[in-house]
């Protein structure tokens, strides 16, 4: 298999995947810089770089050409080397492909080399990877490595008119989906992304797009402007199509600095920070290679629009906040869960029941926290193991690790299941120096309390009442002194819950 580069052009360098889940060999065929695999060198970076975006681990790498396995069965040597800069195991993600690359071709060099200084760094090479999260086969693997495994080639639509018609219906689908916040702003709160429409100063009836994970709406994660031209390589945001005429909403992957991040994140380290793929892009000539991620398919359903356009928000506040070296709790299994939801959700009437609107209490209690936590300049997240567990909060950035369990009921069986989650997911999700909080609408009995606390928990209450048409949630000094998020800022209004019916609580 020879892989395509992020442009879609074939490189001259043969490699081939052996081996099931979670433990692959992956093989790559001797080069001579001529006539036979003249690119083993952009061949074997191009196939590290997307090995860390799929966090695999380097465990082993041997030479295995024909001389040096022969002198395997002859002599019993050993083929294995191991470059001295990149101990094994080694994982992958955001080690620099070109200097592993270098690294690996020098130390394999020498495996059984007449020359003194080593030899040929162009050699066949087998690497043992394992690669943790859903299950693939070893065809799957090559043709994901070789960029071929579902690579949708799309072409940039030549027609500004279209182009902006595109973008017009993507916003309208995110406007469907949405709820008035303050201003202009709108909350697309089953993707919980803020997002903010504005005329653009490029022409009339043009418009600009600003999306965000933050409750304010500020600093945006991502924007979506207006392009300048259609097919336009230099500008960030295009519309293309694919080869049965779907459209779809595309976007450089380069952010700009912002409060949120360290500097721009572009190129390479957008692609590995935000876990996104590039697709393969035509239909525009630059002399600069483009990376464009799509943003969403405009002619699937607004539903769809909406969930992938959060998906990409979302992955660009993720690189954004890794740029800053902060390390999320986040080893191998685990992956970014949803956000929590407030609002209300309509239970429908059923026999004698009337239908009425149900409060979606533990989402309001958790936005409100993120807010405070925001104001202080933390970050609220939420993890889920592959095996369904998730966590319902993790307070990165502030003076420890803190992992939150939120309940809406002080019941025992609620508090029983609070500290068994907490137990649980701390191991689970290799969160075990993290301090342990059960968050409780009320304060049980001071035994109960003792009990927890005596096995390295705590427990703190928070208030949540209605006001009007709003949810007024207030949390405890003792917590919010914990968390280190004193002192508390003056609280923030709620997001208004439009509501004409009976609430109930779930």
């Amino acid at each position: 298999m020879k892989p395509r580069d992020n442009n879609g052009a074939e490189i001259d360098s043969n490699y081939s995947v052996v081996g099931g889940h979670p433990a692959f060999e992956i093989t790559f065929e001797s080069g001579d810089g001529h006539g036979r695999n003249s690119q083993y060198a952009a061949g074997v970076e191009i196939v590290l770089e997307r090995l860390s975006n799929l966090d695999a681990t380097l465990t082993r790498a041997q030479i295995t050409s024909d001389r040096v396995l022969k002198r395997v069965l002859e002599q019993g040597i050993d083929p294995s080397f191991e470059p001295q800069a990149f101990p094994f195991p080694l994982r992958l993600r955001g080690t620099e492909s070109v200097k592993l690359r270098k690294a690996l071709g020098t130390a394999g060099g020498r495996i059984e080399s007449d020359q003194a200084s080593g030899g040929n760094n162009t050699r066949k090479m087998t690497l043992s990877v394992t690669i943790l999260g859903a299950p693939r086969g070893a065809e799957e693997l090559e043709l994901a490595l070789a960029g071929r495994l579902a690579a949708r080639r799309l072409e940039l639509m030549p027609e500004l008119s279209d182009v902006e018609a595109a973008l017009g219906e993507w916003l309208e689908a995110l406007r469907q989906g949405s709820r008035p916040d303050k201003g202009k702003r709108l909350w697309m709160s089953e993707e919980m992304v803020m997002l903010k429409a504005s005329a653009s100063d490029k022409r009339a009836g043009a418009f600009d797009v600003q999306l965000g994970v933050h409750s304010s709406g500020k600093p945006w994660s991502v924007e979506i402007n207006a392009p300048g031209a259609a097919a336009d390589p230099n500008g960030l945001v295009s519309v293309a199509a694919d080869t049965e005429g779907r459209r779809f909403v595309l976007r450089q992957g380069r952010l700009r600095q912002n409060p949120d991040s360290d500097g721009e994140v572009e190129g390479a380290k957008f692609r590995t920070l935000s876990g996104l793929e590039p697709v393969i892009v035509t239909g525009a000539v630059s002399k600069i290679a483009r990376d464009w991620y799509v943003v969403a398919d405009i002619d699937g359903s607004a539903e769809e629009i909406r969930r992938q356009t959060g998906e990409f928000v979302h992955a660009c506040a993720r690189a954004r906040l890794l740029s800053k070296g902060l390390v999320l709790p986040q080893p191998a299994p685990p992956t970014l869960a949803s956000d929590e939801k407030g609002g209300v959700f309509v239970k429908r009437a059923k026999d004698a029941t009337p239908e009425k609107e149900i409060l979606r209490l533990q989402g309001e209690v958790w936005l409100k926290l993120r807010r405070i936590v925001e104001g202080a300049g933390f970050d609220l997240v939420k993890l889920r193991h592959d095996a369904g567990y998730e966590v319902d909060g993790i307070i990165v950035g502030g003076p420890s690790g803190i992992l939150v369990e939120i309940k809406t009921s002080a019941s025992a069986a609620d508090i029983y299941e609070g500290v068994g989650q907490l137990v649980l997911y701390s191991r689970m999700l290799d969160l075990s120096d993290h301090r342990r909080v059960l968050l409780l609408p009320g304060k049980p009995s001071a035994t109960l309390v003792s009990a927890v606390e005596a096995e390295g928990l705590m427990i703190s209450t928070y208030k949540a009442a209605m006001n009007g048409k709003a949810v007024h949630v207030e949390f405890s000094q003792a917590f919010l002194s914990q968390c280190g998020l004193l002192p508390a800022a003056a609280p923030l209004p709620a997001a208004p819950l439009v509501s004409t019916l009976t609430h109930g609580v779930l």
